[in-house]
């Protein structure tokens, strides 16, 4: 047997052994195994390297990664146990009808998520990206003690620069900065942009870099979008830092509509957890971390305990919960979990906005069901997209629902908001899109608020969106040439993996 013949050989033996694995051994749900089967199937051996980097099924999280996530819960451990024995007192405290009526996704939110629920925050719903930069930046260089910044995207651009010089002037000033960004959701933006910052006394990590000796995190990202200013304000939601998320850049694609979510009070120290979690991960040997000193300034006792007059569009005294997500967990689902156990307790309505549909069979389950039990489901998708072949996946299971009395809209330029509703009483905001990545394979954060007032400031905002947006129906569907969707359905196939 000659060279080319061996080679040939090797490939074809060693799809087939991977075809095995995932048939006999792999244990996601059938369609991710299935769509995983057709791309070796399709491409043999590259489709075998990019199931490796790209399934999930080959991370193993680090030990830095493990001590600093079972210290984490352990700090809140025994709020978590006494919470979820005395949940029934819970319910009747405070005399709040999210809590009475959604006890059980507390419960869930606490067992699942190992997130407690803390009353006595300021909740602001903020839906322009330019305002949440005018409004945080400004709030980032007042800061005195502390600014803890984790993002998934930061852009060389005039924000990014702004963003940058900000933060310099303040570690200049003393004040302990850390800034975490996503190795390759920042994949394009130079090192250089950071060099101010790191010159003042700023601390810059990448989380899980990737290289060619090193690419089986390339897969697992921290979609995460977190500012903690002295341990007291937080600010997170679906704004990364760019030109783009404030409609600045000087050849804009469309227009971007985003969501962030501005919060003082005790769930803030919930965002704190998070980050210090993800800055020990990347962080070897930070001691600033440990100790008594790091605990005053990152978890101040004052930011349990102050109050302010409430502002135009501020809820006071909401409880809430910050659950996380991520491949280093086994049973990664604790956002997808809730949401979904949201939509299956909804009485009246079910509102919406995500840029991404590809909804794995749970999600589109709980949806239809609602649906075709009488209540009122309303999504809002982007009416211009920035991934194409994510278009194209969404577009059949848009029409199977529509089918089964779900109702889209669509929005005039790029929602990029990650926004859930349900009767006016529980709300969710945070970085979690309606696809498998978000659900699967990135770190991810949301906060359930279980609050009227919240609720009602995101139904508002979904009804202003609504009214601009238009009805997708499925007179759209009948008229699409063969060939469209014939494109639409073999993208579906795909939608497991995007």
């Amino acid at each position: 047997m000659n060279v080319a013949g061996f080679v040939l050989l090797s490939g074809y033996v060693l799809s087939f052994s991977f075809i095995a694995y995932i048939l006999f051994f792999e244990r996601n749900e059938s369609a991710r195994r299935f769509s995983w089967l057709l791309a070796i199937a399709f491409i043999p051996v590259v489709g075998v390297g990019f199931y490796i980097l790209f399934s999930g099924n080959f991370f193993t999280r680090t030990k830095r990664m493990t001590r600093a996530t079972k210290r984490a819960n352990d700090y809140f451990g025994a709020l978590l146990n006494h919470q979820i024995h005395d949940l029934e007192i819970l319910r009747d405290h405070g005399n709040h009808p999210g809590i009475d009526e959604y006890g059980s996704l507390i419960r869930l939110n606490l067992v699942n998520g190992k997130s407690p629920v803390l009353s006595g925050n300021d909740v602001e719903i903020i839906t322009s990206g330019a305002e949440t930069y005018d409004r945080m930046f400004a709030e980032i260089a007042a800061a005195k003690e502390t600014v803890n910044l984790s993002y998934f995207i930061v852009k060389n651009d005039g924000t990014g620069k702004r963003f940058i010089e900000i933060l310099a002037e303040r570690a200049r000033a003393g004040v302990e900065v850390r800034l975490l960004y996503d190795h390759v959701g920042s994949i394009w933006t130079s090192h250089r942009l950071f060099k101010p910052l790191r010159e003042a006394g700023g601390k810059v990590l990448r989380f899980f870099p990737v290289s060619l000796l090193n690419p089986f995190s390339l897969n697992y990202r921290n979609h995460r979008k977190l500012t903690i200013i002295d341990g007291r304000v937080g600010w997170f939601g679906g704004v990364n830092i760019a030109d783009e998320y404030a409609n600045r850049s000087a050849k804009p694609r469309f227009f971007w509509r985003d969501t962030h979510v501005r919060m003082t009070g005790p769930a803030v120290s919930l965002l704190q957890k998070q980050f210090l979690v993800d800055w020990y991960t990347s962080a070897a040997g930070d001691v600033d971390l440990e100790g008594e000193r790091a605990h005053a300034l990152f978890f101040p006792a004052q930011a349990r305990q102050e109050r302010r007059p409430k502002g135009p569009g501020v809820s006071a005294n909401v409880p809430a919960q910050i659950v996380v997500a991520g491949p280093d967990d086994a049973r990664n689902d604790e956002i997808r979990d809730a949401l979904i156990h949201m939509i299956s307790r909804a009485k009246s309505t079910v509102f919406i906005e995500t840029p991404y549909f590809t909804p794995d069979q749970a999600f589109f389950s709980a949806l239809k069901i609602a649906a075709l039990s009488g209540t009122d489901v309303r999504v809002i998708i982007p009416g211009q997209w920035d991934k194409w072949y994510v278009r194209l996946a969404a577009m059949p299971y848009v029409e199977d629902l529509l089918a089964c009395g779900v109702k889209f809209w669509t929005y005039p330029g790029f929602i990029h908001a990650k926004m859930f509703v349900v009767d006016g009483l529980v709300a969710s905001v945070g970085s979690t899109n309606v696809d498998t990545r978000s659900f699967s394979l990135h770190f991810e954060l949301n906060a359930f608020f279980y609050s009227p007032e919240v609720g009602r400031d995101c139904v508002s905002v979904f009804e202003k969106d609504l009214a601009v947006s238009t009805p997708l129906t499925s007179v759209f569907f009948s008229r699409s040439h063969v060939m469209r969707r014939a494109l639409w359905n073999f993208f579906r196939l795909f939608s497991p993996l995007m």
